[in-house]
């Protein structure tokens, strides 16, 4: 079962695998399965899927909570964990580093572990918007969270700021809720799926505005409205910002690992990288186009599970 890292006594293991999303429970599953000792750390159960108020794209789920997929998750890798003696722990990576081979990894607990092998599988964080009131009022009615946040704006006219996927989504569930929708989009198109696109466009509730940029988020101690970069204010209660991701990996900046010019991690095809004994996997990384989905980052995590294998069994030899 998952606990914390205080709990835990022993500090080595073959495997450490950083991050506790599908990428990460994928790995984990993997290397169960090759029965490699290992330790999982993460902070947020399921990563990104948590927060996704419904997914219709991951088989054999024709429609599922992100949260409910996320618990699936957890279950199906605890349920291998006996067969190689690992766990879980709910915990920070605040630094990855390399000392006489061996990885070493420090927590935002206080603790250090080491590793022969990594799988980092953190995801990505999301991007907000840097413009003024944004900050001031994050969390007095600003959010880049639909699904954490969106139930305390029932009946109140909100604000999604985004274009793709997430934002799409997020804005039909806050159509079951509230009255009223704004979309704000910053280009003459949207970029979600099809359809995703086609059922906001049947929703009354919500009003797409393209080619539109909120230039500013208005209030005191609550959000009260946006101004938009050509001048014109629209009240709002609400303000959801989905404007996407970016990878945020400082906590490997020592260990001199290649990433590409957007700041993801190179990766061969079997998700190693120019570190030996280091593996990443799920959107962090630059493979498979970034396309950032669920199916992609468990086989990502399946195959870096694989290549840490047949690393830890090339050094044992």
């Amino acid at each position: 079962m998952s606990k914390n890292t205080s709990s835990l006594t022993q500090t080595h293991f073959p495997l450490i695998i950083i991050g506790a999303g599908p990428a990460g429970y994928t790995a984990s599953i993997y290397a169960s399965r090759y029965k490699i000792q290992h330790l999982l750390i993460g902070n947020i159960l399921g990563g990104q899927i948590s927060k996704a108020s419904v997914i219709e794209n991951y088989p054999p789920f024709k429609s599922i909570k992100g949260y409910e997929l996320a618990l699936k998750f957890r279950e199906h890798a605890e349920s291998f964990l006996q067969h190689s003696g690992s766990s879980f722990v709910f915990d920070t990576v605040k630094k990855v580093t390399k000392k006489d081979n061996r990885f070493v990894v420090e927590t935002q607990l206080g603790k250090h572990f080491t590793a022969d092998a990594i799988i980092l599988a953190i995801g990505v964080k999301k991007r907000q918007l840097n413009v003024p009131g944004e900050a001031k009022l994050m969390g007095k009615g600003v959010s880049t969270c639909v699904t954490c946040d969106g139930f305390f704006y029932r009946g109140k006219t909100v604000g999604v700021v985004g274009g793709g996927d997430s934002a799409a989504t997020g804005a039909l569930y806050l159509a079951e809720i509230c009255p009223k929708v704004y979309m704000f989009v910053r280009r003459d198109v949207m970029r979600a799926e099809p359809i995703w696109q086609e059922k906001i466009k049947n929703n009354p509730k919500i009003t797409v505005l393209y080619n539109t940029e909120v230039a500013e988020i208005i209030g005191d101690q609550k959000v009260e409205g946006v101004i938009t970069k050509d001048g014109k204010k629209i009240d709002l209660e609400g303000l959801f910002i989905e404007i996407g991701h970016y990878p945020d990996i400082g906590i490997i900046e020592e260990l001199g690992v290649r990433t590409d010019e957007e700041g993801y991690i190179a990766v061969n095809p079997d998700m190693s990288t120019n570190v030996k004994g280091f593996f990443a996997a799920g959107d962090i990384t630059n493979a498979n186009n970034k396309f950032k989905q669920i199916a992609v980052a468990v086989g990502e995590g399946a195959v870096a599970a694989n290549a840490a294998f047949n690393y830890l069994q090339r050094i044992k030899s």
